[in-house]
């Protein structure tokens, strides 16, 4: 897509290049945010990836945006509609790759030039620098430097120099001035010494300088390769995809094809220890199937014919043969990798704090250094000053505050997702870390969802017990109801012909209504029995249906109460329907809400403190509640509409995936004010130490060392994390319990 491209779209995505700190990320971001018609715009640091979202954007004001901010720009859309995502998403995926690996080897290049000069200079500083009758040890410190300052840091001269084209500043600013005023200081007193022998005591710094560049790229090297191992879970993910398939052709032929070829309808040959290619159903052998990659289901599932199997997965034991139902991007794998990018790339609400400081900071500490330069002018001397400035320069760099935050969340929603646990944003992962208030929908929730049909009571003898269980079944096929699907298999186990249905409507928690064979059917809520069947507006007969409660749910619910949340179950069915489901899943009466509607279940999740409430649901009814609830969780089986409306989604269709999802959220939030603190408290007693001067002749290195170290404090936290999460899974899977 050029840049001259008038297309409007109302979202895109784009690779920010060039940036060196979170300064950088909330300058381009502040740009973005001021383009006619964006509603929301975030740059990512870690990840050097910008979303845009709003109404009318001209593409070609995005990317002349961030080129205005002194940044590169290159496209790309995940959402576009000629392209597969999932396709997009892999190239993305390499791309970004490949940039960290130029990243990393950049720095580790400008930190082999600068710190192998560093060293010579260094010894030739304490061996023989002080006898100054020979001169050809001053000129080669000073040609040493030079050679250092052009090809170590001109990556650092060229990025600040883009910076101040565009009326803006960046960390690298604060590294030039420190270190050519190192090297400017330093060649004023070596010229002196040699030309006008003068000032000859004093100390020459090119060896600092030059330390300068070297400590601050091996700081950054370090960084990066760690964030590289914080941001694995995309490429793990697409590294399920299997790059070919056997298909079987239209003469039964077996051909490899590429996976990107394969069509909904083929078959596709899975051999035992394969990788599943594609979402499809069995038609033919049988296998246990490893789904954990995508559930993080820790034991093979026995898939058959007609079952279903999904891309990513490994038939471990046996033969089969898979008719295709959803592939690329539409297939499990495809759209698990889509929300896990776009949950990496978004920001958490206590990353704006963050960036708002960022993009003063820089401003901020080149006033400090202009001061405490003029001040140790005033009181001590030129040396004295320009040392005492550079420190304050070196040392006040905000890149760790920059990476604070998306590190942790790319680890936390990546470990979230190996949970099989989706986590749309990383505000929602923020949400779900304060919740209080854990809230279930009961039918297909706390229960299986396979409800069972009972009894039924015939009110109107003028019809069949059958006829009316034809007629029912017919209104509800469309539905999606779990209690919809259970009249549905009664009819079909009793051989019942179903016939079919017109101008079928659904009214969430009511019921449905239909025409059918000529008769107005209507399946609706009844006040005494489950549901009622009416035909001709005429009540037919009730219907009894049971929904046991999952094994599941009554550990959920005591590991949620265990780690401080109070819980409760919101439920349109009749309070003795839903009370024997509470005590079966260990929920007391005062904690059940029965006979509720859709907008009377919005309303008692607003009357709990909906931000810190956490509703849990899955069906069509539930999208209300779901919505308003300060985060709202689907289940993975529920329907499209409550999938949409959720801010998180479980694929597992387990309810105890609840408490680790609020578990992941809090240790990760946690990480985030534990790293955020730790670059806070480094630049609040940072900056102080260095103006005072208490850090000496030596400040600008110590100083150098010190920023270097703050970055890696962040990216060590966050590793730590990234381990504790792995261990307390891993638990999990054995068994062990953890929360």
């Amino acid at each position: 897509m050029s840049t001259t491209d008038e297309t409007v779209v109302d979202q895109l995505s784009l690779t920010v290049g060039g940036m060196v700190c979170a300064g950088c990320a909330a300058s381009a971001q502040s740009k973005l945010s001021n383009v006619a018609g964006v509603e929301n715009a975030t740059v990512d640091f870690a990840s050097g990836v910008a979303s845009v979202r709003g109404r009318g954007i001209i593409v070609s004001s995005i990317v002349d945006a961030v080129r205005r901010a002194g940044f590169d720009a290159t496209l790309h859309s995940p959402k576009s509609s000629d392209h597969d995502p999932l396709a997009v998403l892999v190239e993305l995926q390499a791309r970004n790759d490949r940039n960290q690996m130029i990243r990393e080897s950049q720095w580790f290049r400008r930190m082999l030039v600068a710190g192998s000069i560093w060293v010579a200079l260094e010894t030739l500083h304490w061996t023989v620098a002080h006898d100054h009758a020979m001169t050809w040890v001053g000129w080669t410190m000073f040609i040493g430097t030079a050679i250092a300052l052009v090809f170590a840091g001109g990556g650092f001269f060229s990025s600040a120099w883009r910076a101040a084209k565009h009326g803006t500043t960046n960390m690298d600013t604060l590294v030039v001035i420190g270190v050519s005023a190192s090297f400017a200081l330093s060649t004023w007193i070596f010229f002196a010494q040699q030309f006008a022998h003068t000032m000859l005591d004093s100390p020459l710094y090119f060896a600092e300088a030059t330390a300068l560049l070297g400590i601050i790229s091996g700081g950054h090297w370090l960084e990066s390769r760690g964030s590289s191992r914080a941001n694995s879970a995309v490429k793990e993910l697409l590294q399920l995809q299997p790059e070919s398939a056997e298909r079987f052709d239209s003469n039964g032929t077996l051909e490899i094809v590429p996976a990107a070829s394969i069509q909904i309808g083929d078959r596709i040959n899975v051999r035992p220890g394969g990788r599943i290619s594609v979402d499809g159903t069995i038609i033919e052998g049988r296998a246990s199937v490893d789904e954990s990659s995508l559930t993080g289901e820790p034991l093979p599932i026995l898939r058959q014919i007609g079952d279903s199997v999904s891309s990513g997965t490994i038939a471990l034991d046996g033969h089969l043969i898979v008719r295709v139902v959803a592939c690329g991007s539409a297939s499990a794998l495809g759209r698990i990798a889509q929300l896990v990018y776009e949950a990496q790339i978004t920001q958490a609400p206590i990353q704006r704090y963050a960036d708002r400081v960022c993009r003063i900071f820089v401003p901020a500490v080149l006033v400090i250094a202009l001061a405490t330069f003029f001040l140790w002018w005033g009181i001590a001397s030129l040396n004295v000053a320009v040392i005492t400035a550079v420190t304050v320069l070196v040392i006040s760099c905000p890149c760790a505050l920059g990476i604070a935050t998306p590190l942790a969340v790319l680890v936390g929603t990546g470990e979230a997702s190996r949970r099989g646990i989706l986590v749309r944003s990383a505000s929602a992962l923020q949400t779900a870390s304060g919740v209080r208030t854990v809230i279930f929908d009961k039918t297909g929730t706390i229960t299986s969802g396979r409800a069972t049909l009972d009894q039924i009571e015939v009110i109107d003898n003028r019809w069949s017990q059958q006829q009316l269980l034809a007629w029912a079944a017919a209104a509800e096929m469309q539905s999606e109801h779990p209690l919809a699907r259970a009249v549905v298999r009664e009819a079909q186990a009793r051989k019942i012909e179903i016939p079919s249905a017109e101008n079928f409507s659904a009214e969430p928690g009511i019921g449905v209504h239909a025409t059918v064979e000529g008769k107005a059917i209507a399946v609706v809520r009844d006040e005494i029995a489950t549901a009622r069947i009416e035909v001709d507006g005429a009540i037919a007969a009730r219907l009894m249906l049971t929904d046991r409660a999952r094994p599941e749910s009554a550990v959920a619910i005591a590991s949620l109460r265990s780690m401080g949340c109070a819980v409760g179950m919101l439920t349109g069915d009749r309070k003795a329907s839903a009370l024997v489901v509470a005590t079966a899943a260990g929920l007391r009466s005062d904690e059940v809400m029965a006979d509720q509607t859709p907008q009377s279940k919005s309303a008692a999740i607003a009357a709990r403190g909906a931000s810190t409430v956490m509703m849990i649901g899955d069906g069509i009814n539930d999208a209300g509640a779901l919505s308003a609830a300060g985060i709202g969780v689907a289940m993975g089986s529920g329907t499209a509409l409550a999938a949409a409306s959720a801010d998180a989604i479980l694929i597992r269709d387990d309810p105890r995936e609840v408490a680790e999802l609020i578990s992941v959220a809090r240790e990760t939030i946690g990480v985030v004010r534990q790293n955020l603190l730790l670059a806070f408290i480094y630049n609040a007693a940072a900056i102080p130490l260095a103006a005072f001067g208490f850090l000496g002749a030596y400040g600008p290195i110590i100083a150098a060392v010190a920023m270097g170290l703050s970055n890696i404090s962040v990216v060590a936290n966050t590793l730590r994390l990234r381990a504790k999460l792995t261990r307390q899974r891993k638990r999990l899977a054995s068994g062990t319990p953890s929360l």
